[in-house]
């Protein structure tokens, strides 16, 4: 599959589960705040490989600044390679708990509940994979 065909599919398949998860999480009447993301988020996962194998890893996702729906910050996970850091940036869906957070090599889909947050990580370069995971607010910044 080419590059732009899986970057399209990925593309689609955001605007296809935010669609969904917004109907399924959608904002409390008379709730118009976005989700407060800020802080440090941890957590554990297994992603596939594209050799056949499993690997087991460790993600922080740190959102540093949100103004209003936006915000910035970083993810570092363990892969095989080591200990990796990407930044990010994203958006907050507008009076509810749905999130879209975009880095160079994919994205993460998900949404918060208070210290909880569940994600699903869609890789759409060369070493492409996907994974869902939950992670703890393990600190307010």
């Amino acid at each position: 599959m080419s590059r732009r065909l899986r970057t399209a599919l990925a593309a689609v398949f955001a605007v296809v589960t935010l669609g969904i998860g917004t109907a399924a999480c959608a904002p409390t009447e008379g709730s118009s705040e976005p989700a407060n993301l800020v802080g440090t988020w941890t957590g554990s996962y297994s992603y596939p490989l594209q050799d056949g194998t499993v690997f087991d890893a460790d993600q922080t996702i740190v959102v540093e600044r949100q103004e209003g729906v936006n915000v910035w910050g970083y993810e570092e996970w363990t892969n095989e390679q080591g200990s990796q850091r990407t930044e990010f940036v994203g958006q907050v869906g507008v009076g509810g708990n749905t999130f879209v957070l975009t880095e160079e090599s994919g994205f993460f889909s998900g949404f918060v509940d208070g210290d909880s947050m569940a994600v699903r990580f869609i890789r759409i370069d060369a070493a492409y994979t996907t994974f869902e995971l939950e992670l703890t607010r393990a600190s307010t910044s």
